[in-house]
């Protein structure tokens, strides 16, 4: 873990240069509330599926169709939370999302419990759930700075995108069990004590009032609209976010027909490749707070991304389990890097009045996995499932490529500068 942290500068700082962002106080809460939210989480992404496939017996098509219920609020609504985060209290609405999130899974736990759910209030329920999530992923970036000195920040991205990493790989497996152990609709009851856990630990942090920017929403996000469309690094790294999510990350949603149809492996095969994917993110994540501070970010961002994508292309052509497993490691190891070194760019080049905006925008390509899936779901029937990842990854590949060409902000990235005065990054 080393790799994380900062070397020290001086002896006045040595234990925060050791630490990283683990020695904010309020980081390290926040970081545990993290670890408790993206835990609950699991208990939707493996019982919500269950739930409509098995207990209610439905198509698949239904389990797509749920699914996309809860990704589509929060795609929609990234933007104006966007807006929202630069102009109120992060915390608080995290706070507030987070506590009606853990009434809206005690709400599903009765529903199941006593045996009254239907097709619609599930629907509903991820409408709902969808909406929550969309109105607070923004806040949850805007407000790293309020939480450590800006010097702390790539330290504080990886530790943030560990977890998410780390219970990729545990949290399925843990959910799968307790699932098994004690029914779907208990099960959820889980999801709500994390949430609460994470809601008492964000009443826990003391931070600084943030200065209200005025404006109606509308033009506000007019506002950070244009600002990302006017400097070449935002609409580098956020494209690329965008594409690798809609043509290459899509391979996730369709992960489950490799396991069963071409490689034959079963519920056990697509664990281990689930965790092969995680493990090597897991570690492309380290390996990024190592080696991106220099003077090759842009070449980092952009070769991470294109990497990737000739990874997964190599997988879905790929009908031999040890060798679709090293090919999902690799994969994993780059989307690992270009993912955190994007993250950090976007953190320490945009200024403080338009950070909740801009990561709405960041957001918003977060859940368009979903939507690709969907999309590449439909396309495999047409074509085969193999061919239609490999092209979408391999688009991927020429996309990074040719961003890195055409954008002179993207290869000319300085090596990582802190400014002081966060508020003037880019004018």
């Amino acid at each position: 873990m080393k790799f994380l942290f900062f070397k020290s500068q001086s002896k006045s700082n040595d234990e925060g240069s050791r630490w990283g962002a683990l020695a904010y106080p309020n980081f390290r809460k926040f970081w545990l509330a993290t670890v408790m939210r993206v835990f609950a989480l699991q208990f939707r992404i493996i019982g919500l599926p269950w739930l409509v496939g098995v207990d209610l017996d439905k198509s698949p098509g239904w389990v797509g169709i749920v699914a996309l219920c809860t990704a589509l609020p929060t795609i929609i609504l990234s933007l104006p939370a966007g807006s929202l985060a630069d102009r109120f209290d992060n915390r608080k609405m995290i706070l507030w999302s987070n506590t009606a999130s853990g009434f809206l899974y005690l709400i599903l736990t009765c529903l199941v419990v006593f045996n009254v759910v239907e097709l619609w209030m599930v629907i509903v329920w991820a409408l709902v759930s969808g909406t929550l999530a969309g109105f607070v992923s923004p806040a949850q970036q805007a407000i790293l700075p309020q939480l450590i000195d800006m010097k702390a920040i790539a330290s504080a991205v990886a530790l943030n995108g560990l977890i998410w990493n780390v219970m990729r790989i545990l949290g399925p497996a843990i959910a799968g069990v307790i699932i098994a152990l004690i029914g779907v609709g208990p099960s959820f009851f889980v999801t709500t004590i994390g949430y609460a856990i994470a809601s008492y630990l964000l009443i826990t942090l003391h931070l600084e009032s943030k200065e209200k920017i005025p404006g109606k929403t509308k033009g506000a996000m007019l506002e950070g609209v244009k600002y990302v469309f006017s400097h070449g690094i935002f609409i580098s790294v956020i494209g690329l976010s965008f594409f690798t999510s809609v043509f290459g990350g899509s391979y996730q949603i369709l992960l489950v027909y490799f396991a069963e149809d071409i490689l034959r492996v079963g519920a056990v095969g697509f664990g281990l490749l689930e965790a092969a994917a995680g493990i090597g993110a897991i570690l492309g994540t380290i390996v990024s707070i190592k080696v991106g501070s220099g003077k090759y970010r842009g070449a980092l961002i952009s070769g991470g991304a294109a990497i990737f994508g000739l990874c997964i292309a190599l997988f879905a052509a790929s009908e031999y389990m040890p060798f679709s497993m090293a090919t999902l490691f690799a994969g994993g190891f780059a989307a690992g890097i270009y993912l955190n070194l994007g993250m950090v760019a976007l953190q320490t080049e945009v200024p403080d009045r338009l950070r909740g905006r801009v990561m709405g925008i960041w957001s918003i390509t977060w859940f368009l996995t979903s939507v690709g899936g969907f999309f590449a779901g439909i396309v495999a029937e047409l074509i085969g499932i193999q061919l239609t990842v490999a092209i979408g990854s391999l688009s991927v590949t020429l996309f990074a490529i040719t961003v890195y060409l055409l954008s002179k902000e993207l290869r000319l990235l300085k090596p990582l500068q802190i400014s002081t005065d966060r508020n003037n990054v880019r004018s």
